[in-house]
């Protein structure tokens, strides 16, 4: 048997509703939707292998533990870093680069299946299988960085500390995307597109030497965005 062909279901429901007619695309989109639901670590893959229709040796034919079903999702999330590394190098205005960033960042956070700190909660207690977690943070957080660096140098933003700033500017994407996720009783809740919109123009006003040029940065940043993922995507 290839990995092309399927292996026998167990005819069970879908707890996304939904089948793509790939076993492993199935597996994955149900082990989403339980994590969502449950939470990774109170997730099984018999419940897994429930969800998708298959039997649990089934399962393990393509998956032999949960943890590579979350290695799988973290290496489909990784369009900002993506993005830094294009925009990082790309000639031109830095803070359209920056803003752009930081609103993929939080727009991917929020987007993603699970928590950014139930990955990291993941990624502490199993170092060894999630090490490209710490190694993508750390990549984009030296990306940011360099970005801020390369402002200051530019004369468009205030002199910052550019470590200090990158770290503070992804540290409010990540406490924000928090609060997308899970709005605290009384405190206004926000849509995705409105939180990535808050992050970002709260760090690059911050930065602006020229604040009240916040609505052109926001502007020229949604250009470059749509550049790159036509480009990425070949549309």
């Amino acid at each position: 048997m290839t990995r092309d062909s399927a292996p026998p279901t167990a005819g069970r429901p879908r707890l996304s509703g939904e089948a793509t007619g790939s076993p492993r695309q199935d597996i994955i989109r149900e082990a989403t939707a339980l994590f969502v639901a449950k939470g990774y670590a109170e997730t099984t893959m018999s419940e897994i292998a429930r969800s998708a229709g298959l039997r649990q040796s089934s399962l393990y034919y393509w998956f032999a533990r949960k943890e590579l079903i979350l290695q799988t999702l973290l290496e489909d999330n990784r369009t900002s870093l993506a993005l830094a590394a294009v925009l990082e190098a790309q000639p031109g205005p830095v803070a359209p680069r920056l803003y752009a960033v930081l609103h993929a960042d939080v727009l991917q956070l929020c987007r993603a299946p699970l928590d950014f700190y139930e990955f990291e909660r993941v990624a502490r207690q199993q170092p060894q299988n999630f090490g490209a977690f710490f190694d993508d943070y750390t990549e984009l957080l030296r990306l940011t960085e360099s970005l801020v660096r390369q402002g200051v140098a530019a004369g468009e933003f205030d002199g910052v500390d550019p470590a200090d700033t990158a770290t503070a500017a992804l540290g409010l994407n990540e406490g924000l995307q928090r609060h997308y996720r899970q709005p605290l009783p009384g405190v206004r809740s926000y849509t995705a597109d409105q939180v990535c919109r808050l992050s970002a123009d709260t760090t690059l006003t911050r930065l602006l030497v020229h604040r009240e040029a916040i609505e052109s940065v926001r502007d020229a940043a949604g250009e470059l965005t749509a550049s790159w993922t036509a480009t990425a995507t070949g549309s």
